[in-house]
C-alpha cells in the first residue's frame, strides 16, 4: 500500500508507508492544512512503515505548528510500526498521550 491521507471528521488519517520519498508531498499538504486550521489532528494509527526521515518530518511539523501558534495532535501510540522508529530517533515526544 502506498501513502494515502484521508480526512475523517476533522482527523487526517495517514495510511500506508511513510518514507523519505513522501516527505515533499506531506510537507506541501500539511503546510496547506496549517494555513487553514488552528487545531489539527493527525492519526498515524494506520501507518504500516515509517522511516527515520519521516519521523524527523513529523517532528519538524510539530515544531512548525508551535512556531505558528497552532496545535497539532499526532496520535498513534498504539501502532508499534510508528512508536518503534520514533523511540529509535528520540522523536516520540511528539505523540499525544491521549487518544482523541
Amino acid at each position: 500500500m502506498s501513502l494515502e491521507i484521508r480526512e475523517n471528521r476533522g482527523i487526517f488519517e495517514i495510511l500506508g508507508k511513510v518514507t523519505t520519498q513522501h516527505i515533499g508531498t506531506l510537507n506541501s499538504y500539511f503546510d496547506h492544512i496549517l494555513e487553514k486550521h488552528e487545531n489539527v489532528v493527525v492519526s498515524l494509527e494506520k501507518v504500516t512503515v515509517l522511516d527515520s526521515s519521516a519521523a524527523h518530518f513529523f517532528e519538524d511539523l510539530y515544531q512548525k505548528s508551535i512556531k505558528q501558534n497552532k496545535v497539532i495532535s499526532l496520535i498513534g501510540r498504539q501502532n508499534t510500526n510508528v512508536t518503534d522508529i520514533l523511540n529509535a530517533t528520540k522523536t516520540n515526544y511528539i505523540l499525544s498521550s491521549d487518544r482523541i
